[in-house]
């Protein structure tokens, strides 16, 4: 008989966004949840983390990159590697950036920034949908 490794964490999550106070506050509400979160203000040099990463969350409106900018440079990064790639999901409460989600590059948004009981509803959804589209691969 083997026994499995259990998974400590639901999954990893890197969370970019010009906010300190915003980053504290998803990481302690997406870590109490069962999340491992990597929390992080810089725009560039983020593509060291996202070795195992999940999920990745951007922000929009940031100093210097837009989430749009910051997104490409990650894609890029990744461009050869052997992990199976990340889901980005924008984080915005922008109207405009909101229904501009695909033409940007991502994969979805997460609506409501700022409401952290909201976002681990999101995330938790987003990986269920994340989980079952493995599951329709599998059976193909």
């Amino acid at each position: 008989m083997s026994i499995s490794k259990i998974p400590t964490s639901k999954g990893r999550i890197l969370v970019i966004d010009d906010s300190e106070v915003l980053l504290s506050r998803v990481k302690s509400a997406l870590g109490a949840a069962g999340y491992d979160v990597i929390a992080t203000t810089q725009t560039v040099g983020t593509a060291r983390h996202l070795q195992g990463c999940d999920l990745v969350v951007v922000d929009f409106h940031m100093p210097g990159f837009d989430g749009k900018s910051v997104l490409g440079s990650l894609r890029g990064a990744m461009r050869g590697g052997t992990d199976a790639p990340p889901l980005f999901y924008l984080y915005t409460n922008d109207e405009s950036a909101t229904r501009d989600w695909s033409h940007h590059g991502f994969d979805g948004v997460f609506t409501r920034k700022g409401d952290d009981r909201a976002l681990v509803e999101q995330v938790d959804a987003a990986f269920r949908m994340r989980r079952m589209r493995a599951l329709a691969n599998r059976t193909k």
